[in-house]
């Protein structure tokens, strides 16, 4: 009988243990992301590398890695680290959306699309994702989907003046295709500054 009991037999089944890696990459990315938060994106890239060293890739450290890398300028490096990071983690949802953003000012289309749907998928009420897919929608003089995810964005908390600073979305005001749907949301959810950027033109 005691034999059964230190089995775990019927009726003593044990809790799941945690995922201890998925642990220790949250414990090891915090000390990371300290050096980040700081600006200190070297110290952060050699930290990233002692650890992943001492205990291997971890998704979280990976994704810190790829941060500092992209607040360098450093994209390729930027884009190999969230890369890890997704491969260790497909949840990573914030590795997505940076490496998103680089496909994006690279002028890689179909990478950043592919990573802001991933995006939606994993964090349907994340406005950024619906937004950037308005933004490569527009890219593409696509004005039905440029409409749709720009209303999905302004569902989940988008606020439209972040765009009037953009050179894509002052060219959207000007396109015979876009201005329609841009007009037509200041009016219905916008404001004085926002009318006056659109304009009459």
């Amino acid at each position: 009988m005691a034999l059964l009991l230190m089995l775990g037999g019927p009726g003593w089944a044990r809790p799941a243990l945690p995922d201890y890696r998925s642990t220790l990459g949250e414990r090891l990315a915090a000390h990371v992301e300290k050096f980040n938060q700081a600006g200190q994106y070297r110290e952060a890239i050699k930290l990233s590398g002692r650890l992943s060293r001492a205990v291997g890739r971890l998704a979280p450290v990976a994704y810190e890695t790829g941060y500092a890398h992209y607040q360098l300028g450093e994209f390729e490096a930027a884009i190999r680290h969230y890369g890890v990071a997704l491969k260790r983690d497909p949840n990573q949802a914030a590795a997505a959306y940076d490496r998103g953003e680089i496909y994006l000012i690279q002028g890689n289309q179909e990478q950043a699309s592919s990573d802001f749907l991933r995006v939606v998928r994993l964090k349907p009420s994340h406005w950024g994702g619906h937004f950037r897919l308005a933004h490569l929608a527009g890219l593409s003089g696509d004005a039905v989907m440029f409409e749709k995810h720009l209303m999905d964005a302004l569902r989940y908390g988008f606020d439209l003046e972040i765009v009037m600073a953009d050179p894509d979305w002052n060219r959207f005001v000007v396109d015979e295709t876009m201005r329609p749907v841009l007009r037509k949301l200041v009016v219905l959810y916008g404001n004085d500054r926002l009318s006056s950027w659109v304009g009459d033109r």
